[in-house]
């Protein structure tokens, strides 16, 4: 496939599959013939992103529950109808929903683009994750449990403290 073609199209799929499918499952029967689909019709995979199972908003074909995947391609403008076809036919899924990003004039500079925002998202939740297990470290260095460092509410002793006698005892 050439680098640089007119009248490609950037596309995101989301769908969700059925949660109770083996994870083997899902690999081989859906995920696997999406892949195919895309490659049959001159597409390119720029990245599948496999969100895992999530609540759904509402129930849909009897499930409350659903696993996500994401798979963002380059296409020509018939790659949305064949791919969404084959969902449809698909039993193991449940919905899904496609969007187009754009038109795309080189594939390897959208690649890069695409890797480098990839990258950029990893550091960024690598730094958050670091900052948090800081915040942790240091409240179990002070004595603080998840309530800060206000510890008891406070108006238990206090009550007493103040001459107020207690109708419990």
């Amino acid at each position: 496939m050439s680098t640089t073609l007119s009248k490609l199209r950037e596309y995101e799929t989301v769908f969700v599959v059925n949660p109770d499918l083996a994870d083997d499952v899902v690999n081989g029967e859906v995920v696997d013939r999406v892949k195919g689909v895309v490659a049959k019709m001159s597409g390119e995979m720029l990245r599948e992103d496999r969100w895992g199972k999530r609540k759904l908003s509402f129930e849909m074909k009897g499930a409350g529950r659903g696993n996500y995947v994401l798979f963002h391609y380059v296409g020509n403008v018939g790659i949305v109808e064949e791919l969404e076809r084959s969902l449809r036919n698909n039993e193991h899924v449940i919905r899904y929903v496609t969007t187009l990003n754009g038109d795309v004039s080189d594939i390897e500079a959208k690649k890069a683009e695409v890797e480098k925002m990839v990258r950029d998202r990893a550091a960024e939740k690598a730094r958050l994750e670091s900052e948090r297990k800081e915040r942790e470290e240091k409240m179990a260095e002070r004595g603080m449990d998840d309530r800060g460092d206000r510890g008891d509410r406070g108006d238990r002793d206090s009550d007493r403290d103040i001459g107020i006698e207690d109708d419990r005892e």
